[in-house]
């Protein structure tokens, strides 16, 4: 069963990659109820945007890891996503009355973004054993 469901992520992995890109912007420009997971963490939203953009990374870096060379995946991808978070934010800012732009999730999110760059070999050396 792994190894279908390896099979078809890894036909689909640029579909699914922009698809969790456009649930990403969705969910950063909609008006969603503010979440309250009572961890006792203050600013609790920065590990949900440090775990949303772990994700992306890690989906755009499997979908994007044997069909680039090594220098734009590790410059130009990581750049690209860090860009992204940064323009949501400001489109919070500037398109949405019911969300605010905030730096400390751009930060947040570049921190996924870079984590996922770093550990982006031993999730592929851990899946290659699927």
């Amino acid at each position: 069963m792994l190894k279908d469901i390896k099979k078809l992520l890894e036909r689909n992995a640029l579909i699914i990659a922009i698809a969790v890109t456009v649930v990403i912007a969705v969910l950063s420009l909609s008006a969603v109820p503010k979440l309250n997971l009572e961890l006792g963490i203050k600013s609790g939203d920065k590990y949900l945007h440090f775990i949303a953009y772990f994700v992306l990374s890690s989906f755009w870096y499997f979908a994007l890891k044997d069909k680039i060379s090594e220098k734009v995946f590790k410059i130009f991808v990581p750049l690209g996503l860090i860009v992204y978070g940064i323009i949501l934010e400001g489109l919070q800012s500037g398109l949405t009355t019911y969300r605010t732009g905030d730096v400390y999730d751009a930060i947040a999110n570049t921190a996924g973004v870079l984590a996922a760059l770093i550990l982006f070999n031993r999730i592929v050396n851990w899946y290659r054993t699927i």
